[in-house]
């Protein structure tokens, strides 16, 4: 007879072996928020706020008007990966076990379970890290995939805080012994909506931006970086690095890489020409649609970032190991950032 493992047992692995983190993930998108439906729903609200007036105070206040606030709904597209288990796997020594066989078909069998559903729940959340990245590179998230319409989630940037720059101004074309960067990054700051306490480069524009001379001169290398980025970066040494402060601002830079599924080619979430100016304060949101699954609703599931399940056919026999997720990467404020093509 077949033992389904429970979605609780599923998730308490996941939560147990280590759920894997990534760089915007972790540092611009700390919130989650489940939908019990399958459209997520976001409100853009300006955050303009006129001065107060002064007045007499005999004469009688005027109304504000409310802030304008557009609602936005979306269907996400649906994550499932799947693997699954054969009978044969659970026959044969595993990898790292001992030469003559140690454990038995059903510990290989939960061992089996174990990495398939760590894998699912690190390959949905590179899909969420490239969600995130283009929702602050960009402003807008492109959703493709097979048998899904494509559809762009366009959050409202300012055609401003998108910049690239072009002819003489690029990067690779300046002279680095007489260029400074210093007014260029002011100036750019300024577009942001908030203050820029952190800028991340791509390597090949921090190795443009590290050839300046003013730069060399410049840059603090001796003050560690703040409490907030050592927590968002503290399990992500292989990818990210800490180059030091330039006036008050942390320079980072981010190296982490994808496997296309269309091409199989390996990708950067962070074009290498590229720069990213920001806050380590921001808080978008992580959104999740409802999970379309007649188990899941039958036990009163619906709202969930994750959904784990196994289920068995019996010929040919398999177990089947899916996790489901319709995801959302949401920038509240697009124009918070500052986005650079900087050759």
């Amino acid at each position: 007879m077949f033992n389904a493992v429970s979605t609780s047992t599923m998730l308490e692995i996941v939560q147990t072996v280590g759920k894997f983190e990534s760089f915007f993930l972790s540092l611009f998108f700390p919130s989650v928020i489940t939908f019990d439906d399958e459209y997520i729903h976001f409100d853009k609200v300006s955050e303009d706020v006129v001065m107060a007036p002064f007045v007499s105070p005999v004469v009688a206040g005027k109304v504000h008007k409310e802030r304008g606030g557009e609602l936005k709904t979306f269907k996400p597209a649906y994550l499932k990966p799947k693997h699954a288990i054969k009978p044969g796997q659970l026959l044969k020594r595993r990898p790292g076990e001992a030469f003559l066989g140690s454990m038995s078909p059903a510990q290989r069998k939960m061992a089996a379970l174990t990495d398939n559903l760590v894998r699912q729940d690190k390959a949905i959340t590179y899909r969420e890290e490239w969600m995130a990245a283009q929702a602050v590179l960009t402003g807008k998230v492109l959703v493709k995939g097979e048998d899904y319409p494509d559809q762009e989630v366009d959050f409202g940037r300012s055609a401003g805080n998108n910049i690239a720059l072009s002819g003489a101004a690029k990067w690779d074309t300046v002279d680095p012994a007489t260029y400074d960067p210093t007014d260029d990054i002011t100036n750019w700051a300024e577009n942001a909506t908030g203050s820029v306490g952190l800028i991340v480069m791509g390597k090949g524009a921090w190795t443009k931006f590290s050839s300046f001379k003013s730069v060399k001169e410049k840059l603090d290398t001796l003050r560690g970086s703040s409490s907030q980025m050592e927590t968002a970066t503290k399990d992500l040494g292989m990818v990210t690095s800490f180059k030091g402060y330039f006036g008050d601002v942390e320079i980072w830079v981010y190296t982490g890489q994808y496997t296309d599924p269309e091409t199989n080619e390996k990708e950067y979430y962070m074009p290498a020409n590229k720069i990213l100016m920001g806050n380590a304060a921001y808080s978008g949101v992580r959104a999740y649609g409802a999970i379309h699954d007649v188990k899941a609703n039958d036990e009163g599931v619906v709202a969930a970032s994750r959904w784990p399940k196994t289920w068995a056919q019996d010929d040919p026999s398999v177990e089947y190991v899916m996790t489901q997720s319709a995801p959302l990467m949401i920038t509240p404020d697009p124009d918070a950032f500052v986005s650079v093509t900087v050759f």
